[in-house]
This record gives C-alpha cells, sequence and structure tokens, in this order.
C-alpha cells in the first residue's frame, strides 16, 4: 500500500501540517475581528458602569407609602362623614349632590363632604356648623392655645399637664350657708357667741383669703387634676374660739377629658369630687362629700376672640340633710379677646368673665327670719334663688410654658346673698 511506503508518507505529513498551519492563520485572523467586533458589544457590565449613580434615601425605607396630595386621612368628623353622593338603590344619584361647588369626593383629605355655599345669615350658621361637625379640616392638629385657656374662673375644654399656684380673696360672704356649697350651717359649721349673737343675726358676713396649688396632668385627651387650698377664714362678727381659723381647706380631685377638638369648637368633659378635709367649726370646710360635673364648651369666634363656657352640676352628699344641702345649676362664661403682644410668644389677653348659681334644692338660714326667731328649726328653701357675679381680668403669656394674670367679681344681686360681694383672683401657671 502507497500509505506504508515511508516517501509518501513523509509528503502527506507535510501537506497536513501546512494545512494546519493555514487553519491557524485563518482562524487567528478571525478571531481578531471578533474581538474588535466584542469590544464595540454594550455588554451589561459596561451600561451599569455608565449609569449615572443613584443617591441612597436620607432615611431607611419603612414600607410606608408616601401621600402625593392632601392630608394622612379622609377621615371623618363627630357625627360621620357627611351625606355625599349616593349610590346604588333607586334614588337618584343627583339626591345630594353638590351644588355649585365641584362634587363630593375626597379631596384635601375630606371625604363625601357635600358643599355648602348661601348668603343668608343663618344658611350659612347652618353650613359652618356642618362642616365644623361632619366634615372638618383633617390637616388641623389639635394642640394648647393660649387664647383657649384664659378664664380665672372657667375652665379650659383641653386637658394641658401644669401647675398653678392662686390667691383669691372672698370679701363679704353672706347668706353664706346656703345650700352647705361654702360653709356648713349652725349644727355643724361655726358657733357663734352669745354675746355676738344679736350682731351675727341682722348681718352674717364672712371673708375668706385661699392660697391654692393646683396640679393637673395630662395624656393626650385626658387629665386628672389635683386642687389643694390652704385658707384663712374671719367672721365679722366673732367665733366662740376666735375671729376664725386658719388650714388646709376641702380637696378637690378629678378628671378631664377632650370629647371633640376642632378649630372651630372644642367640647369636654369634666368630673370633680370634693373631699372633706377642712375643718367646718371654723369655715374651713362644708363639712359633706360633694361632686361637679359637666361639660366644657370653647368656640373661636375670630382669630383674637374666643369664648370659654362652662354647664356643671354641682351636687352634695351627706351634711345636715334634708333641709340644708341642695343640688345648683352652675354657669361660667368668659369671652376672651387679645389686646396687645409684645412679639408673637408674648400676648396680653383681657376678658370678661360670668358666673351663675342657680339652686333646685336645699335651704338656709337669712338673717332676716333670724332677726325675728332666733332659732328657726327649719330654714327657707333655696330653690328659685340665685347668684350672679361679673368682673374683668387680664393675662401676660411668657411663650406657652409661663403665664399670670389678675381678675376681678362683683356681685350683681348682693340682696340675695353671695360668695363674696367682692373675688379678687391672682393666678401664676407653669405648663410641662
Amino acid at each position: 500500500m502507497l500509505s506504508g511506503n515511508p516517501i509518501i508518507r513523509g509528503v502527506i505529513s507535510k501537506q497536513a501540517c501546512a494545512l494546519a498551519l493555514l487553519a491557524c492563520l485563518a482562524w487567528t485572523s478571525h478571531g481578531q475581528e471578533f474581538s474588535r467586533d466584542l469590544d464595540t458589544f454594550p455588554v451589561p457590565a459596561k451600561i451599569i458602569t455608565d449609569l449615572p449613580p443613584i443617591p441612597a434615601p436620607e432615611q431607611p425605607f419603612d414600607g410606608a407609602l408616601l401621600q402625593v396630595s392632601g392630608c394622612a386621612s379622609c377621615g371623618s368628623g363627630l357625627v360621620g362623614s357627611g351625606l355625599g353622593r349616593m349610590s346604588g338603590g333607586g334614588s337618584p344619584s343627583s339626591r345630594y349632590d353638590s351644588v355649585g361647588c365641584g362634587g363630593p369626593d375626597c379631596s384635601l383629605g375630606r371625604k363625601n363632604c357635600a358643599c355648602c355655599e348661601h348668603d343668608s345669615f343663618t344658611a350659612r350658621l347652618l353650613c359652618g356648623l356642618y362642616e365644623c361637625l361632619a366634615c372638618p379640616d383633617p390637616c388641623f392638629e389639635p394642640s394648647w392655645e393660649p387664647i383657649t385657656d384664659v378664664g380665672f374662673f372657667t375652665e379650659c375644654a383641653r386637658p394641658v399637664s401644669q401647675q398653678r399656684l392662686r390667691m383669691t380673696s372672698y370679701q363679704h360672704m353672706t347668706n353664706y350657708t346656703r345650700n352647705s356649697y361654702k360653709i356648713a350651717p349652725p349644727g355643724l359649721g361655726p358657733i357663734m357667741t352669745t354675746a355676738r349673737a344679736p350682731y351675727y343675726l341682722v348681718d352674717p358676713s364672712v371673708s375668706i383669703n385661699e392660697a391654692s396649688l393646683y396640679t393637673e396632668i395630662a395624656a393626650g385627651n385626658v387629665g386628672v387634676t389635683i386642687d389643694v387650698p390652704f385658707l384663712m377664714t374671719n367672721f365679722e362678727h366673732g367665733l366662740i374660739g376666735g375671729g376664725g381659723g386658719s388650714g388646709f381647706g376641702n380637696m378637690t380631685v378629678g378628671t378631664k377629658s377632650s370629647l371633640y377638638d376642632s378649630e372651630l369648637m372644642q367640647v369636654g368633659w369634666s368630673l370633680k369630687t370634693n373631699l372633706p378635709v377642712g375643718l367646718p367649726l371654723v369655715g374651713l370646710g362644708n363639712g359633706l362629700v360633694s361632686m361637679e360635673v359637666g361639660a366644657l364648651i370653647g368656640l373661636r369666634i375670630s382669630d383674637t376672640c374666643y369664648l370659654q363656657a362652662n354647664f356643671t352640676e354641682w351636687i352634695p352628699f351627706g351634711g345636715l340633710m334634708p333641709f340644708f344641702p341642695g343640688a345648683m345649676f352652675i354657669n361660667r362664661l368668659s369671652l376672651n379677646k387679645k389686646v396687645w403682644q409684645a412679639n408673637a410668644n408674648v400676648p396680653v389677653f383681657m376678658n370678661v368673665e360670668y358666673s351663675g348659681y342657680f339652686f333646685q334644692a336645699g335651704g338656709y338660714t337669712p338673717y332676716e327670719l333670724l332677726t325675728s326667731v332666733p332659732s328657726p328649726s327649719i330654714p327657707v328653701t333655696s330653690p328659685g334663688y340665685s347668684y350672679h357675679q361679673l368682673g374683668p381680668g387680664v393675662r401676660v403669656y411668657m411663650t406657652d410654658k409661663i403665664d399670670t394674670g389678675f381678675a376681678v367679681q362683683f356681685s350683681l344681686n348682693p340682696d340675695q346673698g353671695s360668695w363674696g360681694d367682692q373675688q379678687y383672683r391672682l393666678d401664676f401657671r407653669f405648663r410641662y
């Protein structure tokens, strides 16, 4: 065979080597062209390298969605979200549609709030109440404001953590045993001397000077209150043990809560319990347990004018039953007005304040009766009588932490008696 010839095998081997060399040269040339094409191909690594860097977020992402517009809630008011647009059923969808302004869709946090635009005073008043109660501004953040808490005899509807030092002087209190509200009646309360009895029977009168430390601890919409007074009493015509007494008076503890708070209106609730700590014999206490419960209201009239209102019921437990102790309705009003400010953090407010006490039960011993009957067994009943007091005040705030003020009230009907023909009050408060 030819393949067995050494000469032929050598020729074939040389030809195979030449062919292999040519193949290698051809592959190298093709590989260089492929390498050049590869350099121009946009591989992913090169794309990522050429992209601009993405800045890292300032805060870690917590999974919460950011709201593009409006407030955090399309929430509802105290009495629901309004009627809005009806859907389904047999009634037409336009029955509760808005008239003249844009429809009731959720806009800027308002959910199904029908528009309310009218020209008459009554209709605009009703529209304002509707928006306040059913469709309040969802962006409003409830907080304590100085203008809402100017009153000296009237409480603020919103709880706030504070300490208050108060000085009060009740001058010339007459018929002070009425309903056992301030001082216990004869038999439980002060005992007059025999020599002074005729004067006491003609014109019983007492003055009280009081210093009290009030503490309020609030957490959100709920607060706890403690009021501890120290009293000095002065009976004009003297007692058996002297002209009066001094010591701690009845301590008051209570709770306070905010039920509704909007830019226009505040509604709160208060419950106080009066504990008989003071000694009744010298006029430091009334000798019974009592409660005062009721509503605390705030109404914004303008940016610089505000109305505080308290409507409470005083209810006694114990005492010289059934004649002297008796329930009464108490109404307090304070109209607050900003009159000047040194700067935005130092405003000055003035107010006019009214206090009304309306007796529903109970009794008292009037000096007119005692003149002719020195020892009446049954006192005159209180229903049909009332005490009314009115006076001005001024309060200065140093930021939202500190304020001080002075107020006075005068009796409007001293002929029926009073808790003081003049009442003077000085306050210093610190909030924290």
